[in-house]
C-alpha cells in the first residue's frame, strides 16, 4: 500500500549540537517510504553549522535566509508538497525507532477532526492536569466551549491504529492546533486554511516568546474559525526536548545571544538513547508515558523536581553567549551522576 507524502520541516539557528542530534536521530528513527525534507536555517553564525547542513545530500531543500521564526514556518508550509507536515525545531531529538509514522498517518487519515499531534514527551504534571481535569474547576473554559461549539463539544478520545498504536486527544482543554507549529504533525491544509503565522502587535517584547506573538495569534484565529479540531498526544511518545540546562530548559537563541547551558552530547552525536517501540513500558493503557519515565539521557542527568518530574523553566538568563563577539561563558556542566 502506497503512503502519502509527509514533509519534515526543521528550523535551525545557531545550535549545531542540537541540530545534528535532531537530524541524525530523525534519519535513524523515522521509517517511512515517502518523505520530503526541508531545513530552514536563519543564517547561523556558529562555526561548522553551515558546512554540516551542506554535507547532507538527503535533505531535499535547504534554506539559508535571515527571517523570523514565523516567516520560516510560513515558507516551509508554502513549499511543502505533502498532505502531512511535521514542523520541527532543532532542539527536540527523536528517541523511538520504527514505522510509527505509518500508524499516525492512518489515524489522521481516518479522523479529519484531529488538528495537530504532539510527538514529544510531556511532563507528568502536564499530563495529569490535562487528562484529569474536572469541568467544575474549569467552568469558564467549559462555558466558552459550549458557546463556541454547541453539540460539537470537543470531548477527549482514545484512538488506535489497526496495529494498536494509540493517541489520546485533548478535547476542550487545549486548542485544536499547536499554535507554535512545533513540534507536531499536522495536515498541511489545516495550516493553509488558518492562514500564515504573523507577528502580532508589532511582536511580543517577551524574551521567552520566540514567535513574537505569532503563536498566540494563531490560537486566537483557530478559535475564531470555530473548527472543532482537537490536538492529541501519543501514548508512546517518539521524541524529547533536549534539556542541557540545570534549570530544566534548552539553550535558546534570541538575536545575537544564546541563553542557557549549551553543550555537545557527552556520549557522541545523540543526547538520548534510541529505543525500539516495543521496548517502552506502557504504565497505563490510556495515558501517555511522561518524560521522566520514558527518556534515557546518555552520560548526563535530566534535572528533576522534588516529585521526580522533569524540572522545567522557560529560559536561563544567567548564562549568556554573544554569537558576534564569540564570548566564552563558564558554566557548570551537567555531569554523569555519581555511582
Amino acid at each position: 500500500m502506497s503512503q502519502p507524502l509527509v514533509t519534515i520541516g526543521v528550523l535551525s539557528w545557531n545550535r549545531l549540537h542540537y541540530l545534528r542530534a535532531t537530524l541524525e536521530s530523525a534519519r535513524q528513527c523515522i521509517q517511512f517510504p515517502n518523505i520530503e525534507w526541508i531545513v530552514s536555517d536563519n543564517e547561523s553564525e556558529e562555526p561548522g553549522l553551515h558546512e554540516y547542513l551542506e554535507s547532507l545530500n538527503w535533505i531535499n531543500h535547504k534554506i539559508f535566509k535571515r527571517q523570523t521564526h514565523a516567516d520560516a514556518m510560513n515558507q516551509i508550509v508554502e513549499m511543502a508538497s505533502s498532505e502531512y507536515l511535521i514542523l520541527w525545531p532543532e532542539d527536540v531529538q527523536f528517541t523511538i525507532h520504527g514505522d510509527w509514522l505509518v500508524d499516525l498517518v492512518e489515524i489522521l487519515g481516518k479522523n479529519h477532526w484531529i488538528g495537530s499531534v504532539g510527538l514529544d514527551y510531556q511532563r507528568r504534571v502536564t499530563l495529569e492536569n490535562l487528562y484529569h481535569a474536572r469541568w467544575w474547576r474549569n467552568r469558564g473554559r467549559v462555558m466558552d466551549e459550549c458557546r463556541r461549539y454547541g453539540i460539537r463539544f470537543r470531548r477527549q478520545r482514545l484512538l488506535r491504529s489497526s496495529r494498536h498504536f494509540g493517541i489520546r486527544t485533548n478535547g476542550w482543554m487545549w486548542p485544536g492546533i499547536c499554535g507554535s507549529g512545533i513540534p507536531s504533525l499536522t495536515r498541511t491544509q489545516v495550516w493553509r486554511d488558518l492562514g500564515p503565522w504573523h507577528i502580532a502587535n508589532n511582536g511580543s517584547r517577551s524574551i521567552i516568546d520566540s514567535s513574537l506573538g505569532a503563536e498566540d495569534d494563531m490560537v486566537r484565529r483557530f478559535y475564531a474559525s470555530r473548527r472543532p479540531l482537537q490536538t492529541a498526544f501519543l501514548l508512546r511518545p517518539v521524541a524529547a526536548d533536549i534539556i542541557t540546562d540545570p534549570t530544566g530548559c534548552k539553550a535558546k537563541v534570541r538575536g545575537r545571544y544564546r541563553y542557557g547551558v549549551y553543550m555537545p552530547p557527552l556520549d557522541g552525536t545523540l543526547y538520548y538513547r534510541i529505543s525500539n517501540m516495543n521496548e517502552l513500558i506502557q504504565h497505563s493503557d490510556d495515558m501517555p508515558i511522561d518524560f521522566s519515565a520514558g527518556v534515557q539521557p546518555l552520560g548526563f542527568s535530566i534535572p528533576l523536581d522534588a516529585n521526580g518530574d522533569r524540572l522545567k523553566s522557560s529560559i536561563n538568563l544567567s548564562v549568556v553567549y554573544d554569537m558576534h563577539q564569540k564570548t566564552e561563558v563558564k558554566y557548570p556542566l551537567i555531569t554523569k551522576p555519581s555511582s
